[in-house]
């Protein structure tokens, strides 16, 4: 099929040798790409049981079909390994140059494997392999390794790099592409660190074949006049993932004090859409996007004057806002500015940080056990202090290093309850009890508490959907997961679909025009089906059923007491309920594991 590379580099880092795989069309229709290809690749490659820090657990760069086309939104990449915070599927995505410069280069994608016995980074140009030493990048932060690999690789192509987090192998490092685009959830940054992989550069001189090209060209004009009429559009355009915070504060689920509350008033005008306007420099797009949603922004006065980030976008502006009861734009950009240069998940590290100052409120932590800190809701200083001690595992930053859940573990006395996650992922910037659809979409991802499989706010806040129910959430979920794993599968950007809104069935039309094949909506809503049982398979070899398919206690049983949402919660019944609905739509059985016919189905084997 035309728009694939057609083979995958496949790179050992112990022996230093590099191999093509063939990636055969046949293969490829049943995954397309992406997380597709991904779950097909994980499965076949990595051990059972494995740790996820072992070297033989393998780490995949994936690219899609419509990678490296001027398909809206197409400049997307994933990685797929297995998860150090949560010990089980993982794939986590980032934007920038990375992914075309693979296609450029005359690949599908990078099967990393092994451990090289000293740090390196690999450069690749074209087909052409590099293993460099870099016992002089060890160390550094993730910008400053990218600088260099700017100043003395290539000022263009596609980077990725880690920071000390990475180096540490904290459980929740990221990985750093064109320096404001993260490869944020799950800790695939320890896994390159694992590795003693600092960081991978990637010059592509070539270009992707496509069966229509001047038809992909006519889709992208489609997209931007449909951007100029399209309200959601203008507004993402104008404000980013800022306007989200207005969303969640007026539905009441925001999370405020270790999703202790549902709203936080003092930060209204202060850290929402009017706060980023005090503050905004200049709007950034990603490559082949019509909607310019990243927002450069500078601090012009106070102690961090001169602080320039890309952000902070909405996640970060909540777990390091509101969720720490802090109102101060200005620490916000200076906390994502130093968890982006040390390699930390903003949104992971906003949850730990809200768990160990509510532990600290309550007694459980104290003074001594924090090196002296003090920990209360709302302290600026001890928050930055912690965000270096964890990326360098120093101190208290030690025990913050290891997740929220295994925080409570450790710590003990009923502290579990304060304990944010799902699976050991900590949740993403959204309260499920004012809209119960989150509670099923974070119990049922298999990378653990994630917004990016479903964002059912666009339904139950947005869309007309009741959202103090669990009427129909099952079948909804299910149908926006579909959706979601076709648009990670090809990969391309969510917001797309979303806000412009493109229809499923442009992402169908626009796939046939690259490939030269026709792809209908079951089709692809086919391999979707197929691809997230593929996943369910590799989560249940590693041990996961109905027993990890939880949200937090707190989400679950205790009512919010603010906001629109005021005394609503979820409640067990209603939980199990939506699980047991969701498992039979998926053809799987009451404890999460796939049916025998439902393989036969979808072409898959144990």
């Amino acid at each position: 099929m035309l728009g694939y590379a057609g083979k995958l580099l496949v790179i050992d880092l112990a022996a230093r040798k590099t191999e093509a795989r063939e990636c055969r069309p046949d293969f490829l229709r049943n995954c397309l790409g992406g997380r597709g290809l991904g779950a097909e690749l994980l499965y076949e490659l990595c051990p059972p049981g494995v740790d996820p820090l072992d070297p033989s657990v393998p780490f995949l760069v994936l690219t899609g079909p419509v990678s490296g086309t001027p398909f809206p939104g197409s400049s997307k990449h994933v990685v797929v390994t297995k998860s150090p915070a949560t010990g089980g599927w993982l794939d986590s995505y980032s934007s920038g140059h990375m992914a075309p410069h693979l296609k450029y280069a005359g690949w599908d994608g990078l099967v990393i494997l092994g451990k090289s016995e000293r740090p390196c980074y690999l450069r690749i140009e074209d087909q052409k392999v590099e293993f460099c030493d870099a016992d002089f990048l060890w160390g550094k932060d993730a910008f400053e390794t990218e600088r260099w690999l700017r100043e003395n690789i290539s000022s263009h192509g596609g980077k990725m790099t880690i920071g000390p987090a990475g180096e540490n192998q904290i459980r929740y490092a990221c990985i750093n592409s064109d320096f404001f685009r993260q490869t944020g959830r799950g800790g695939a940054g320890a896994v390159m660190g694992s590795k003693n992989l600092k960081a991978i550069a990637v010059n592509g001189s070539g270009g992707v074949r496509t069966a229509d090209p001047q038809g992909l060209l006519e889709m992208l004009r489609e997209a931007m006049q449909t951007v100029q009429r399209s309200p959601g559009a203008q507004n993402m355009s104008r404000l980013g993932t800022f306007m989200v915070v207005d969303v969640t504060q007026t539905a009441g689920m925001l999370p405020t004090l270790n999703f202790q509350r549902g709203t936080f008033p003092r930060g209204v005008g202060r850290i929402d859409k009017e706060g980023l306007e005090k503050i905004k420099i200049s709007d950034q797009a990603c490559a082949s996007c019509p909607m310019p949603c990243g927002k450069l922004v500078e601090l012009a006065a106070g102690r961090f004057a001169g602080s320039r980030l890309e952000g902070p976008e909405y996640e970060t502006l909540c777990l390091l806002g509101s969720n720490l009861g802090i109102d101060d734009l200005s620490f916000i950009v200076k906390a994502n500015l130093l968890c982006d240069r040390l390699g930390l998940d903003t949104m992971s590290m906003g949850n730990a940080l809200g768990f160990a100052m509510e532990c600290f409120e309550r007694g459980f932590l104290t003074r001594e056990d924090t090196g002296g800190l003090d920990l209360r809701f709302g302290n600026q200083e001890s928050a930055l202090e912690l965000i270096e001690k964890t990326a360098r595992r120093e101190g208290f930053g030690s025990l913050l290093a290891l997740g929220v859940a295994e925080m409570a573990r450790r710590i003990g006395r009923g502290t579990e309850d304060y304990a944010m996650h799902v699976k050991g992922l900590e949740l993403p910037a959204y309260d499920p009890r004012g809209a119960f659809g989150a509670a099923l979409t974070f119990a049922v991802n298999p990378r653990g508490g994630c917004h990016r499989r479903a964002w059912p706010p666009a339904k139950e806040i947005l869309g007309g959907v009741p959202p103090y129910t669990v009427e129909g959430k099952a079948e909804m979920i299910r149908g926006m997961f579909n959706d979601r794993c076709i648009l990670h599968s090809l990969i391309v950007c969510d917001f797309h679909a979303g806000l412009i809104p493109l229809r499923m069935e442009y992402y169908a039309r626009g796939l046939t025009r690259v490939t030269g094949e026709e792809f209908n909506l079951d089709r692809l809503r086919w391999i979707a089906e197929r691809t997230e049982t593929r996943i369910r398979l590799f989560n249940c070899r590693e041990g996961f059923g109905r027993k990890d398919d939880r949200v937090p206690r707190r989400i679950l049983e205790e009512p919010l007491p603010d906001g629109p949402a005021r005394g609503q919660r979820i409640g067990r019944e209603g939980f199990e309920r939506m699980l047991d609905e969701y498992y039979a739509l998926r053809g799987w059985d009451p404890q999460g594991s796939p049916r025998e016919e439902t393989l036969e189905r979808l072409h898959l084997v144990r």
